[in-house]
């Protein structure tokens, strides 16, 4: 599938980049008055099958690098539709977005004309969100930035941290914690998506144990985003 206006010289390379990796496709999701199109994979199974037939010795495999970046997770629909709602009282300052996949809630809060990174471990991901944000007229408030949250070596401090679906697995949390101290300003915010899955639960008592504050700002069934702050 092919946008009904040609992409800029960018996206086309990075369209084509995907494509040769997996079918690719984009659809129309709308947020308040707001109406993205946005480009994921039509089936990761070309994505799983090419990791699977990997050496166990690859990096690939080692580290266990799934192709979550490929599809639209749940977290990212709900904050998107935070953003919406709330665009008028949007925390002030730069953005980062951390595991952005498609790269859905930073685009939509560039299109409110706010300027961030959107950063991935992937660089799949940042091929897509760079899609993406051409997609939809405004890549020029983003910066693409693949972070490892083992090591982010970003010097900068934001005031808004967006990260949706990324307590889900142990190993991550004491990183994602050390990511977040560092990265977030003293007087910043982050948004965190959560699907309910029970893993999370130690995160969240990890977060309160050093001192965060937390609150729900949305919820959907299961689904809730969080905001926290430090004390």
């Amino acid at each position: 599938m092919h946008p009904p206006h040609p992409l800029p010289e960018p996206a086309q390379a990075a369209l084509m980049r995907l494509e040769k990796l997996c079918p690719m496709r984009y659809q129309d999701f709308s947020f308040q008055q707001n109406t993205l199109q946005i480009w994921t994979a039509c089936d990761i199974d070309p994505l799983l099958n090419a990791l699977m037939e990997k050496d166990p010795d690859h990096p690939d495999v080692q580290d266990e690098r799934m192709p979550y970046w490929a599809e639209l997770w749940p977290s990212s629909l709900l904050m998107a539709e935070t953003i919406a709602l709330r665009h008028s009282h949007l925390p002030s300052g730069p953005w980062l977005e951390l595991g952005c996949g498609p790269g859905l809630p930073g685009i939509l809060a560039a299109q409110f004309g706010r300027k961030g990174v959107c950063s991935d471990y992937m660089q799949e991901a940042l091929w897509l969100a760079e899609l993406n944000a051409h997609q939809n007229g405004c890549a020029d408030h983003i910066r693409f930035k693949r972070l490892d949250w083992r090591e982010p070596d970003l010097s900068e401090h934001f005031r808004w941290i967006l990260a949706g679906d990324v307590a889900y697995e142990n190993r991550n949390f004491s990183p994602l914690l050390k990511t977040f101290d560092q990265l977030l300003s003293p007087d910043g915010e982050i948004w965190l998506g959560e699907p309910g899955r029970s893993v999370a639960r130690p995160f969240f008592q990890a977060i309160e144990a050093e001192g965060w504050q937390r609150e729900v700002i949305g919820q959907q069934a299961e689904l809730s985003l969080h905001r926290i702050w430090r004390t």
